[in-house]
């Protein structure tokens, strides 16, 4: 008897233990989509999309749009101030500045400065200054917009780049073999954990992220390497986007935002 009620303890504690921890969110507001791609939504309530290649900023009562047909598709867009948009166009190694009204303020060739480069990932970064990865020496440097040259601040990458994401102050990326990093100005790299495989992928907090994989949510700890489910209804969907306690989904039908608060 003793050794059957310890077999059933186990068992059950193996089958608490194998349950997904999960992360519980609230319903805001589902609209029809009809664009082709979600980039974010600004704390404003603005929706920022791209259709037939056009950036656009939309909300119930008016829309705003930009397009440069000299530049190909549009690859990233960076979004942390709305008052100053970074379009990034791969393909003619270019990136575009915005203003709030989507009024082009300044564009810049990497390939026209005095030692070209060819830029893999581009970002905003404090002091008129582009955080830039340069796939000819593979390392990350910034880029003085108002002296028009570019400095690298992080030694060669040998494992490449996989995902980027930029604010103000750091670099954060993953490694083709899913390690964490992030460099700050100055060019201090820290290591920070390492992340499973992915789909697609934010950080919400140094070692935080928020990532998808086969049409499910995770909230993820690169340093301790736990994670839990996010509870949204869908079932599958394009892209997400996370912003001061807002995650936004984007389905083929459908943009629908949670609150969510617990990103730590």
């Amino acid at each position: 008897m003793k050794k059957a009620l310890l077999s059933f303890t186990l068992l059950f504690c193996a089958f608490i233990s194998a349950q997904e921890l999960t992360i519980p969110v609230k319903f805001l507001s589902s609209t029809k989509n009809t664009t082709e791609r979600y980039i974010g939504t600004d704390a404003f309530g603005w929706e920022y999309t791209i259709t037939d290649n056009e950036f656009r900023k939309q909300n119930d009562q008016k829309r705003l749009n930009y397009k440069s047909l000299s530049l190909g598709d549009i690859y990233r867009v960076d979004l942390q101030n709305p008052l100053q948009i970074v379009l990034f166009y791969k393909s003619f190694n270019t990136v575009v500045l915005l203003d709030n009204q989507l009024t082009e303020t300044a564009r810049f060739n990497f390939s026209d400065i005095s030692q070209p480069i060819i830029a893999e990932a581009a970002g905003l970064a404090s002091q008129n200054r582009l955080w830039l990865y340069d796939i000819n020496t593979q390392q990350i440097g910034l880029y003085d917009t108002s002296q028009n040259s570019f400095k690298t601040i992080t030694p060669q990458l040998n494992d490449g780049m996989k995902y980027y994401q930029s604010d103000y102050n750091y670099f954060y990326w993953i490694s083709n073999s899913n390690q964490c990093y992030r460099v700050n100005l100055f060019g201090k790299v820290n290591p920070l954990g390492t992340v499973e495989d992915f789909d697609q992928l934010q950080f919400t907090a140094q070692t935080t992220v928020l990532f998808s994989k086969d049409n499910t949510l995770y909230l993820y700890n690169t340093e301790t390497q736990s994670r839990k489910v996010v509870e949204i209804k869908e079932k599958s969907f394009k892209s997400f986007y996370y912003k001061e306690q807002i995650l936004s989904i984007f389905t083929d039908n459908d943009i629908t935002q949670y609150k969510i608060t617990a990103t730590e």
